[in-house]
């Protein structure tokens, strides 16, 4: 209720204002005798009340409480003390504001209260009490109405405010899951590029140094450096695709994976063969690149963990999508993705999958290590 405690006061102070200027200029006055004194005292004691009330916002129930029923009693000595002055009032500033300070039920519990302490005030009098009673307590429920209507709206504001917030929150939540998201997808595009190239390009220059120690034929290093070009080459090439991927252009799919089973061969000397099986049908770019990349970071870990071993590819084309397998023939390995570059690899190969709503399995065969992806069409 912190957006009520603005225009309040000032409303408040005013009331209480008019309240002593009312009694004061009324038939009785204010003086130290008499109804007067009776006069003086209520109106001291309500102005005193009603202030402390206005300003103590945050006052623990029980003590707003308290200072309403103060108010009320001090309004209805008034009252009492001058039939004719203008304590009705003092009423009306406490009934209309107990549903601003405090919960529903309490507010009319304490309104109701000070409009009997009032209604009493009237009995007491008994000439018209009976008209006088039912005017202050239509009057007093008016303004408690009042009061509620004021509090349902600033809640209502309240609630919008606080609504505003949390979208501003989500939405700023979405946009750090977003940029989460796009880091890890250019760190996965990034680790496939390189691990696959330069693991390549390292095996073919310990190749060319080995050689060199051992006295090579000069025409077999000249064609290992070629060969070793050719890679750095290729790796800028494949760089320069995954920059054109991640703006969202063309992307490599399983067209090219002959291209990727040559160049394995090439850099291996080891035999690397593609079987294709099925009627090869379109799939959506994100499932082409995870095909693509499947079989470029197997070839990689083929490379590095069993090395000059016979690698064989396998896709198999299906109505309702396709899936590829890479196995090695280098024996069973312990825990091979995790020595070389922490595993990245084959995390980015099963989060891919998984976004793609596909699976993908890597481990242990029979006769070495295979890796297994399968993509929805």
């Amino acid at each position: 209720m912190h957006g009520q405690r603005r225009w309040p006061l000032p409303v408040g102070l005013t009331v209480v204002a008019l309240v002593v200027i009312a009694n004061a200029g009324s038939s009785v006055g204010l003086g130290a005798s008499g109804n007067a004194l009776i006069v003086t005292l209520s109106v001291a004691v309500y102005s005193a009340a009603a202030l402390v009330f206005l300003l103590w916002f945050d006052a623990p129930v029980r003590i707003t409480v308290a200072l309403l029923l103060v108010m009320a009693a001090a309004a209805a000595a008034a009252r009492h003390g001058d039939p004719t002055g203008t304590g009705g009032i003092g009423l009306y500033l406490g009934v209309a504001y107990a549903p601003l300070r405090l919960p529903r039920r309490t507010a009319a519990a304490v309104a109701g209260a000070s409009v009997l302490l009032f209604d009493i005030a009237l009995a007491i009098e008994a000439q018209n009490a009976a008209v006088f009673i039912t005017v202050v307590t239509s009057g007093a429920a008016l303004f408690f109405l009042f009061g509620l209507l004021l509090r349902t709206e600033q809640e209502q504001r309240d609630r919008a405010d606080r609504l505003v917030v949390e979208l501003e929150r989500s939405r700023e939540a979405e946009k750090a899951s977003a940029a989460l998201a796009e880091r890890a997808r250019i760190s996965r595009e990034m680790h496939d590029v390189l691990a696959h190239t330069l693991s390549a390009l390292v095996m073919q220059l310990e190749a060319l140094a080995i050689r060199a120690d051992r006295g090579g034929d000069p025409r077999r290093l000249t064609e290992g450096l070629s060969r070793a070009h050719q890679l750095a080459r290729d790796g800028l090439i494949e760089a320069r695709q995954a920059v054109a991927t991640l703006r969202g252009h063309a992307v490599p799919g399983p067209s090219a994976l002959p291209d990727l089973v040559a160049q394995h061969e090439a850099a291996t000397a080891a035999p690397c063969t593609l079987d294709v099986r099925g009627e090869p049908r379109p799939l959506a770019p994100e499932a082409s690149l995870a095909v693509y990349r499947t079989v470029q970071e197997a070839l990689t870990n083929a490379r590095k963990h069993a090395p000059g071993a016979p690698v064989h590819v396998q896709l198999d084309w299906r109505p309702d999508g396709a899936v590829v397998e890479v196995h090695d023939g280098g024996g069973c390995r312990a825990a091979p993705l995790h020595e070389a570059g922490g595993g990245r690899g084959l995390t980015g190969l099963t989060e891919r999958a998984a976004q793609l709503g596909g699976r993908l399995h890597a481990g242990p065969s029979d006769r070495g290590f295979r890796v297994r992806l399968e993509v929805p069409a």
